[in-house]
């Protein structure tokens, strides 16, 4: 008889991020995949005994978790819950994990202090209650001995019923002729959620583990990224008003300058990263 094939387990399964990890893992084995009221297996991460019983009845050989409470306003308006979901819901799965296991944590650019980019890993400091949940959920990912944590921004198209990108967001603001704010102020360096599936994929097949900035190379503004993107598809882009973000109020503090050096990543994959040019050319 042959033995069966500890799955792989993705997290957030209703997000936006899970269905390019689940097809790229597909390549390495089974996936499960979670979320609280969708995927495969319901569970909720915030309830440690929930949590336990998961991983005790898969047997999981990878877990990626990619479930967290994303929209920074509503982190920095209700903390306790943010720090649940995004720091306490790692710990539980971190030390249900067997040290045969590796774990993917999927973090944020949101870590990094409102200082000029790009950033290097070493230098984190972030400003608002989401950063401050992620980095806490770092922490707790580490712990478990073979982890791999992926400091990210991403775009591309949703996947996921009710959810929208960034790039979708711009993209249907475009077709429709409704104004759209382009944030003049704000700049990333964001990757398409395929490349950053990918890119997952690639670490762990060589087993890398640690701090890693995933992003692309050569970032620009989110008003120059919406510009490009409607250039690439071939939309009216008139409907776009350049707005600097700080202008607006009843808003969480954001750091301005998001840019990431990913060359830590480039020297532990022996390749480069792809521009955000390029990477918008993916749409």
């Amino acid at each position: 008889m042959t033995a069966r094939r500890r799955p792989i387990l993705v997290t957030g399964a209703s997000g936006l991020l899970a269905p390019y990890i689940a097809e790229a893992a597909r390549a390495l084995g089974p996936v499960v995949m979670t979320a609280r009221s969708s995927g495969d297996e319901r569970c909720d991460l915030t309830d440690r005994g929930a949590v336990e019983a998961l991983i005790e009845r898969l047997r999981p050989s990878i877990v990626v978790h990619c479930a967290a409470m994303t929209n920074v306003d509503a982190c920095e308006a209700d903390p306790d819950a943010a720090f649940a979901a995004n720091r306490d819901a790692t710990a539980y799965v971190a030390s249900a994990l067997p040290s045969s296991c590796r774990l993917v944590y999927i973090s944020t650019d949101q870590i990094y202090p409102d200082t000029r980019g790009p950033h290097p890993e070493d230098k984190t400091g972030p400003v608002n209650t989401y950063g401050r949940s992620k980095l806490g959920g770092e922490f707790c990912a580490v712990a478990h001995n073979a982890t791999l944590v992926l400091r990210t921004n991403l775009f591309g198209p949703s996947r996921s019923p009710g959810r929208a990108s960034l790039s979708d967001f711009f993209i249907a603001g475009f077709r429709s002729g409704a104004s759209v704010k382009l944030f003049s102020d704000s700049i990333f360096s964001p990757l398409h959620m395929e490349t950053l599936a990918e890119t997952a994929m690639r670490c762990l097949e060589r087993n890398i583990f640690g701090v890693f900035n995933a992003g692309s190379r050569r970032g620009m503004s989110k008003m120059d990224f919406a510009l490009a993107l409607g250039r690439h598809l071939g939309l009216p882009t008139t409907s776009g008003v350049p707005t600097v973000s700080r202008s607006l109020g009843a808003r969480a503090q954001r750091t301005a300058d998001l840019r990431m050096s990913v060359r830590r990543l480039e020297r532990a994959l022996g390749s480069s990263m792809p521009t955000l040019l390029q990477e918008i050319r993916k749409l």
